[in-house]
């Protein structure tokens, strides 16, 4: 359901399985902030709880986290590599490959992802001369920029010292024009919560 409206979204939305005393909340606030939580067992602890914000495109909302600090720095400078039009390589500090990255610039097709820490464009690609942003890809952070100039030094290596609390995205669906239902997805699966209107959000 598009809804119109974001101001109709804000509320507190409650799941529950009675037998196995499985609870799923979701706060929509006012303020942007957001609240995922999952609590399971008898004693109510808690499964999964995440405070963050949440965003809305389209018809889909998007409940995000707020991750730890995360840093991506030079691994030395810039090389020229004839063999391509452009290479930019992320390596965690380990040496392995850096995951969950992507890269775009300006007039760019889109935010390329990089495969193995790495995005490679040909040299038949011809990449302008441009500002070139390197991003986490889940919650499209921008972790890097620098200057590209065709001709010059091509070939751009970094480490990656992802957060200690990575970032997610849930995506949530509201099933009626007030909002009184909202499917949200859990794990592989999703979950109908219905609004909560004798308690006030928080």
């Amino acid at each position: 359901m598009f809804i119109s409206d974001e101001r109709t979204l804000v509320g507190h939305y409650h799941y529950e399985e009675k037998n196995d005393n499985f609870k799923i909340d979701v706060h929509l606030n006012a303020d942007r902030t957001a609240l995922y939580h999952i609590t399971s067992g008898e004693e109510d602890s808690d499964f999964i709880k995440a405070e963050g914000f949440w965003t809305v495109e389209g018809d889909i909302i998007h409940i995000h986290n707020k991750p730890g600090p995360a840093r991506l720095e030079r691994a030395g400078p810039p090389a020229r590599d004839p063999k391509v039009s452009l290479s930019v390589t992320a390596v965690n500090a380990d040496g392995s490959p850096a995951e969950g990255l992507g890269v775009t610039w300006p007039n760019a097709f889109g935010l390329y992802a990089m495969s193995d820490g790495k995005h490679t464009a040909s040299a038949r690609e011809k990449v302008p001369a441009t500002k070139v942003h390197v991003l986490r890809l889940s919650d499209r952070k921008e972790l890097a920029t620098f200057n590209f100039v065709p001709g010059r030094p091509n070939s751009f290596r970094f480490i990656y010292h992802p957060s200690d609390v990575e970032p997610f995205d849930i995506p949530a669906f509201a099933l009626d024009s007030r909002a009184q239902t909202l499917e949200v997805e859990v794990g592989t699966a999703s979950a109908k919560l219905q609004r909560v209107t004798n308690r006030p959000s928080r």
